[in-house]
């Protein structure tokens, strides 16, 4: 692996500790003052970004295998799509931090800009969140009983769920949207979620190059799919107040 390959879950690390003292420590990344920042959906927007940087760490840099100088994750991944490990794994190397990069430095926080426009948007990327947490919930009890010792279990249960959780009750006590439109936003995040998973078909039909298009386009899908769908549902029915802006 190369040193990018090594350094970007630590630099991802760097990022998840500033954004959280600037979510925490100002309001930048608020829309409104008046309530407390848990009740604030483009704050809740925003905080999809350093969770999802916190379980790229815990997904990657702990899990590191010194004596085989690999990423659990990434032989995993392989063994479980029928390949080698590497340097005989069909997968590309830059799969991993690409589509980790492109999802959460970059289409995620587009999301969270957004969602001062439209909330449906904005916190599509919970639905991508939450399917990661049930993943891991499952699996983790399907293969240790409930012992979280999986790469990214600890994250994607203990923050994912909640926080996903706590967003859609935020949503439907403060009528930020209606059912229909809090629907089609999950939904988003979970078409993101299962066209992850599906990169690996691309693969297949357009080796190394299509599975990297795909993924950059896959990071994007929750935007696409939750863009379109909030147009054919209508917006919500409360638009988060005008603030400070990021």
């Amino acid at each position: 692996m190369s040193k990018f390959d090594l350094g970007w879950p630590w630099m991802g690390l760097g990022g998840a500790v500033v954004l959280l003292v600037l979510m925490f420590g100002t309001d930048i990344m608020r829309s409104r003052t008046s309530r407390s920042r848990w009740w604030d959906p483009v704050w809740l927007a925003w905080l999809v970004v350093p969770m999802y940087l916190l379980h790229q760490f815990g997904e990657y840099a702990l899990h590191y295998d010194v004596a085989n100088r690999s990423y659990t994750i990434v032989e995993t991944v392989c063994k479980t799509q029928g390949y080698a490990p590497y340097p005989d794994c069909a997968i590309p190397m830059a799969h991993f931090p690409l589509v980790n990069i492109a999802l959460a430095w970059v289409a995620a926080p587009v999301a969270a800009w957004l969602c001062r426009r439209n909330p449906v948007v904005g916190l599509t990327y919970y639905g991508f969140v939450l399917a990661n947490g049930l993943l891991h919930a499952v699996t983790t009890i399907a293969a240790s009983g409930g012992m979280i010792s999986s790469p990214g279990a600890v994250t994607g249960i203990l923050l994912f769920i909640p926080a996903s959780v706590w967003m859609v009750y935020v949503c439907l006590k403060s009528s930020i949207m209606t059912g229909k439109a809090l629907a089609v936003s999950l939904v988003g995040g979970i078409a993101g979620h299962v066209g992850l998973l599906g990169a690996y078909w691309f693969l297949k039909i357009g080796g190394a190059a299509g599975m990297l298009v795909a993924d950059v386009i896959i990071a994007f899908l929750p935007i696409l799919v939750a863009g379109v769908g909030s147009k054919l549902t209508g917006p919500a029915t409360k638009t988060p107040t005008k603030g400070a802006s990021i």
